[in-house]
């Protein structure tokens, strides 16, 4: 569906920068679309991918897992941006939202106190009328046919530790169909990826620490602010659920099967901190919107 966003004013005489939404593709890890963690926000003055953390807790907030919820407050959230607001407004402003949301649920100390109780998000932002891309996360973008990519060192650490000891079981007798359906690499690395949470926005932790939303303070240093180049013409926007983005999102979606055919695991040719689970279609729910940025009449 092609979704056209031209110039629209609003009564404080503030005008977006026209846009159509050429390509929009969600899909969840599990093939069911409830599930999925990501999500996509499409309005007249910011265009968003969202991408929910993996939850590694049973916490459910009505229901839903964190890393949903946590996605669908700050959906809401960016409706409710003024357009004009700095990268550092607006982050404060999703930060409050997710605050409000331990507030209903009178959860704020046990937030305060256990990082990975929160419901905690990464994203990127088209703002138009600043013509400004944000991140704070580790979401990625095609600006121009430019790959834009925000990584954490911490899943450089872990993919590796997981990889060797997959590679480890494999030199013991264990099948990769053993593996998919029990990954012990996974198991292994979960200590880490717990404590890891006490590194989010916490520069104090070095090489190690890492921006997020999650409804605490993110550091100036965490948002990441990229103008927008004058002949911009495409904007890719996408979550980490694509290792390679492309210029479609057939395109993607095939550079992602071929790699899932052959490396299912993804601990030989892409090294990640979790791979194809027994029953599932991929190894993360993955977020794609193309925009077209339309010259001014």
């Amino acid at each position: 569906m092609v979704e056209d966003h031209s110039s629209i004013q609003t009564s404080t005489d503030v005008v977006s920068l026209p846009y159509t939404v050429e390509e929009r593709f969600l899909a969840a890890k599990t093939g069911i679309e409830q599930e999925c963690e990501d999500i996509i926000y499409a309005g007249p003055h910011f265009v968003a991918v969202i991408d929910g953390a993996t939850s590694k807790t049973p916490r459910r907030w009505d229901g839903q897992t964190g890393g949903r919820r946590g996605a669908t407050v700050i959906r809401n959230a960016f409706a409710s941006l003024p357009p004009n607001v700095t990268a550092r407004q607006a982050v404060d402003q999703l930060t409050m939202a997710l605050q409000q949301l331990y507030e209903q649920h009178k959860v704020v100390d046990i937030m305060q106190a256990d990082p990975v109780q929160r419901a905690v998000a990464s994203f990127i932002a088209v703002s138009f009328f600043r013509r400004e891309v944000w991140l704070v996360g580790d979401c990625q973008c095609l600006l121009n046919q430019e790959h834009i990519v925000n990584t954490k060192e911490v899943d450089r650490i872990t993919s590796l530790a997981r990889s060797l000891f997959l590679e480890a079981e494999i030199a013991q007798g264990k099948s990769l169909d053993q593996l998919r359906q029990e990954d012990t690499g996974r198991a292994f690395i979960l200590p880490l990826l717990e404590r890891q949470m006490l590194f989010q926005n916490n520069p104090s932790a070095g090489q190690y620490w890492f921006p997020v939303l999650d409804g605490f303070h993110v550091p100036d240093e965490g948002i990441r602010v990229l103008p927008l180049p004058e002949d911009t013409t495409t904007i890719i926007l996408a979550s980490d659920g694509y290792p390679v983005l492309k210029e479609t999102v057939a395109s993607s979606e095939q550079a992602l099967q071929d790699l899932l055919a052959e490396d299912p695991l993804l601990f030989r040719k892409y090294l990640s901190t979790k791979g194809v689970a027994a029953g599932n279609v991929s190894y993360d729910d993955r977020a794609y919107v193309k925009i077209r940025v339309n010259k001014p009449n």
